[in-house]
């Protein structure tokens, strides 16, 4: 095998305008998720820091601590920069579990019929023909 062959066999697959949506959508679902567990972490932890000091101040950062332990479970659920074709587990508990189902749901209406065949098939149309548009044409004198 030539290294030509071998740098082809292990060069990444480029996403097409689908996988690039769907990571995009999860992306940005996961980025709202994680800044809202940020704004609502933020001024409990400086309660929980006040209350570890007032009624324990042998250990005063035991629900601090607590917090941070909880930090740390909610971003491996969100997985914010996981790759997105490398799904979790489905059965374990993460957005990434979610977002493949819903995925799945996509797909299985897709294969159905109606409108979410529909709404896909336009979008195609629409990028087809914006493609062709953006393509460079020929020049009659490279002929």
């Amino acid at each position: 095998m030539t290294e030509e062959e071998n740098s082809a066999d292990s060069a990444p697959e480029v996403p097409n305008h689908w996988q690039l949506f769907r990571d995009v959508l999860s992306f940005q679902f996961k980025l709202a998720m994680d800044g809202l567990r940020d704004v609502i972490l933020s001024p409990i932890s400086i309660v929980m820091a006040l209350y570890g000091l007032a009624t324990h101040p042998s250990d005063p950062g035991r629900y601090f601590n607590r917090l941070l332990k909880f930090g740390r479970r909610t971003d491996v659920w969100i997985n914010l920069f996981g790759a997105s074709e490398h799904y979790l587990d489905e059965n374990a508990p993460s957005s990434d579990a979610y977002i493949k189902k819903l995925e799945d749901l996509l797909v299985s209406e897709y294969r159905k019929g109606g409108l979410v065949k529909n709404l896909k098939d336009r979008t195609d149309s629409l990028f087809n023909r914006l493609n062709r548009q953006n393509l460079p044409h020929k020049n009659q004198d490279d002929s």
